[in-house]
């Protein structure tokens, strides 16, 4: 209960600074300094939901708060309007869908491959911005860039800009709060811990984390857009390494994320979708009663299922190269029993466990889950069937 008190209050006391700083001497001085540090504020937050809960190092990120920053300029010379509500909508969906296209590129690598990925794609961005001259003004930038409007109320005097910027500022770390307590927060920092065992869970990890870089590259924009507003020019700079570095040292600096986890990381998540193993095959098996088992009350429920073939593998291959881990390897097992797989190092148990389990797809060979044809069926979709 603390807490929020005291949260409301900060925002209180950011939201009345002109009025309380009123009587000092660098009063307006240091407004605007508050307003350029809640802008930079809001880039790093976006950047927190994807290092701070994805773990997903970005070092491209400046690309979706310049992008966000260009839109909302460009959209307010193109189409002659200042309300707030087409020059923001133009940043976020610019940003979001930006973030799209190189999320969808990106998200397939991990660790040092991602964070350099994401970095060509923003020098990419960069080199857009810095030629595209009859556009974005080049090296010169982008001047002129007006205030906006909130239903005919003008934002253009200083200190109504700055309640601006507190107020999306309040609501991005709101939105960034609440999805660090949600069940997607928790997801995302399961991935970011052990991303195999939440897809062995039944969570589409890839979704996931293209969704994350996706609503954090929109709230990029949003900072984009404040920042445009605020200096009334945009410059490429702002899609530029450097920005990206210093959004990535504030987030380093800054401690993390705003809802840390507990030292069981993930276990919300975990607790909720772990099921009963080999009890759940059996009931999933079961002839024309799929889905019914024990703990749905059905005491007989064993009986009626002996003898029958819940994972079955035929012929199965796969290469790797020239080598050969698996050459013509059949199993069968049926509902209820356990087998064990037991050979030297590099016989190929660990190529077999992943073909049946979904990291990998045989070269060769079917799997059969309960009469069902699996083969190549991703983990996280045949945790699900």
């Amino acid at each position: 209960m603390i807490a929020p008190l005291l949260a409301a209050a900060a925002f209180a006391a950011l939201f009345t600074f002109p009025e309380w700083s009123g009587g000092l001497e660098s009063a307006r001085y240091m407004t605007t300094i508050l307003r350029d540090m809640l802008v930079f504020a809001v880039f790093a937050l976006s950047l927190d939901l994807l290092v701070g809960r994805a773990g997903l190092p970005s070092l491209g990120h400046a690309a979706f708060f310049g992008s966000g920053a260009y839109a909302a300029a460009i959209a307010a010379q193109s189409l002659r309007t200042d309300e707030i509500f087409v020059t923001l909508g133009a940043a976020m969906l610019t940003a979001a869908a930006l973030a799209l296209v190189i999320g969808l590129l990106s998200v397939r690598a991990s660790g040092i491959f991602f964070l350099m990925l994401t970095l060509a794609f923003a020098q990419m961005v960069f080199a857009v911005a810095f030629q595209w001259t009859d556009v974005t003004g080049g090296s010169n930038g982008f001047a002129g860039v007006p205030r906006p409007t909130i239903f005919g109320l003008d934002t253009s005097a200083p200190e109504a800009m700055y309640r601006l910027v507190v107020v999306v500022f309040g609501l991005v770390a709101l939105l960034v709060w609440w999805i660090s307590r949600s069940h997607y927060g928790r997801a995302l920092v399961g991935i970011r811990e052990n991303e195999r065992r939440m897809r062995a869970l039944g969570y589409h990890a890839r979704s996931l984390k293209l969704s994350v870089f996706v609503l954090a590259g929109a709230l990029a924009g949003v900072a984009g857009a404040l920042s445009a507003w605020s200096f009334g020019f945009v410059a490429p700079n702002d899609v530029g390494m450097g920005r990206s570095i210093e959004a990535f040292v504030m987030v380093l600096i800054g401690g993390g994320p705003l809802h840390r986890p507990r030292p069981v990381v993930g276990h919300p998540v975990l607790a909720g979708r772990a099921g009963g193993g080999v009890r759940d095959l059996r009931a999933r098996c079961a002839p024309g009663d799929r889905g019914l088992g024990p703990r749905h009350g059905r005491a007989g429920a064993r009986m009626t299922i002996a003898g029958a073939v819940a994972l079955a593998a035929m012929g199965l291959r796969r290469d790797f190269g020239g080598i050969h881990a698996l050459d013509g390897v059949d199993l069968s097992v049926q509902a209820g029993e356990r087998r064990a797989v037991i050979g030297p190092n590099g016989a190929g148990k660990t190529t077999l466990f992943n073909i049946l389990t979904g990291e990998l797809a045989p070269t060769a060979g079917t799997v059969r889950l309960c009469d069902r044809d699996v083969t190549g069926v991703g983990t996280s979709d045949l945790a699900r069937l």
